[in-house]
């Protein structure tokens, strides 16, 4: 973009700011933009042209109607934990949501109109004001729209499904920049393809009574870990065969502890019935030596706060990920091989998501493009690091983790990777949607044909 081109966007961007002064807008020599550009990975090569803060679904649909008739390129951010900026542009407008943040309950129909750039640790706070909890990201600062649209895993994902089935209805500011309501056929396109749609400024959501669970970590003796790594999955596996119930969710993750790379196991039971958590909880300590368990009664809110800890709000890097049906012997054996490589920095990490077989996510959705419905395990391969000198490192890591996990059993890698942590130089939309895929291209051409919304992470 040249800079006279600039110039002229900005000033018709000024124009039209000053015209609507209570929209938050800064630009490059603002004294906020640089706390406003900060995400959770460092991205100093990403400066957008401006950064608009509506902070009403109205003010929203007017900035990105202005946008669009003055062909103004723009992004939309919900969030901020996307580990490839794809919410900026360099001389692109980022629409920044996340002040349209409300929560509304309608007790009656057990359900949720939720502000498109709502962060889920804001939303479970409102829920558990009223004994209610919904499905969520595992960390707080995740945006939940964009974490919802594009599959969405999380603790209570064997309970109440994957974000992406939680979105009931959705007000959308389409490629005319007008707020409409999604219709079936819209909905359908965005549970899973998302914002190559339109603006989601808002999304209605089912809500649970629940205001306590029995959750927590376990911290597994890792001084051998592939002797560990192989234990708890060989008799995880053998409960699985037996049977878990929906209200058990599981992630497992390697972590940089400061004694040492651990084994770690997120524990979370969806249900008041703490008793029977509590029997579920012995279950999974007795599938190896436990070196700390800090299982027990907490709230929903309570539960994901404590997990933040566990992840920083700022780091450099970059993710990798595959998804696997099965944790096999010869995948297990390449787990193992290569957490022992791990550089020793607190930010870098490797965990797994599991869509367990027989939970609601787990089976064909036809009002859903996402394609990823039969049981298997999202790897995160996180590639990130605290210290400059480790940087280098840790990506080559993670890239060199990622070679050997392509390399195992084509039959048990899925076509799909998760669209989230997929680098977009490097992922297929033909195999993320599968079969959904021409019905997309369709679409998109039905409802975007100028491309309005071309920085989407579904790129169709």
């Amino acid at each position: 973009m040249t800079d006279n081109l600039a110039t002229e966007r900005l000033r018709k961007l000024a124009g039209f700011f000053a015209n609507n002064p209570s929209i938050q807008y800064v630009t490059p020599t603002s004294p906020q933009y640089a706390e406003l550009c900060a995400a959770y990975v460092s991205l100093p090569d990403l400066n957008p042209l401006a950064i608009a803060r509506p902070s009403t679904v109205e003010a929203a649909t007017s900035v990105v109607s202005f946008v669009v008739t003055n062909d103004i390129p723009f992004t939309v951010r919900s969030g901020g934990h996307d580990s490839f900026g794809r919410f900026f542009r360099n001389g692109a407008v980022a629409v920044d949501l996340r002040l349209i943040n409300y929560v509304e309950i309608d007790q009656e129909s057990s359900t949720a109109r939720i502000g498109g750039g709502i962060l889920g640790g804001h939303m479970i706070r409102a829920l558990q004001k009223h004994g209610l909890a919904a499905a969520v990201g595992t960390i707080s600062s995740v945006g939940y729209a964009g974490w919802a649209m594009y599959g969405g895993y999380g603790p209570y994902s064997s309970k109440f499904g994957l974000g992406v089935d939680q979105i009931l209805a959705a007000k959308v500011i389409n490629a005319k920049g007008e707020l409409v309501d999604a219709d079936a056929e819209l909905l359908r396109a965005l549970r899973g393809a998302g914002g190559a749609f339109g603006v989601v400024a808002e999304l209605t959501i089912p809500v649970h009574r629940l205001d306590q669970t029995l959750a927590g970590a376990i911290a597994f003796q890792s001084d051998d870990l592939p002797v560990v790594i192989r234990q708890y999955n060989l008799g995880y596996q053998a409960l699985s065969a037996e049977g878990i119930p929906a209200e058990l969710t599981l992630q497992q993750s390697i972590i940089n502890l400061p004694h040492g790379k651990t084994l770690v196991v997120l524990f979370v039971w969806a249900s008041p019935d703490i008793e029977t958590g509590q029997l579920w909880a012995e279950k999974i300590c007795a599938l190896a030596p436990v070196a700390h368990n800090a299982i027990q009664p907490t709230t929903p809110l309570t539960y994901l706060t404590d997990t933040d800890r566990m992840v920083p709000s700022h780091t450099r890097g970059r993710v990798r990920t595959i998804s696997l049906k099965r944790l096999s012997d010869e995948v297990l054996d390449v787990i193992s091989a290569n957490v022992l490589k791990m550089p020793a920095d607190p930010h870098t990490i490797f965990a797994m998501h599991e869509l367990r077989t027989g939970t609601p996510s787990a089976q064909a959705h036809s009002d859903s493009v996402f394609a990823a419905r039969e049981g298997h395990f999202v790897f995160e391969i996180i590639g990130n690091a605290q210290r400059e000198e480790n940087l280098d490192r840790a990506t080559a890591w993670g890239q060199d983790f990622w070679n050997e996990l392509t390399r195992t059993d084509p039959e048990n890698v899925l076509p799909a990777t998760y669209l989230s942590l997929s680098a977009p130089e490097e992922v297929q939309m033909s195999r993320v949607f599968g079969e959904n895929y021409a019905w997309l291209v369709d679409m998109k051409g039905k409802y975007d044909p100028r491309g309005v919304f071309a920085a989407a992470t579904a790129r169709l």
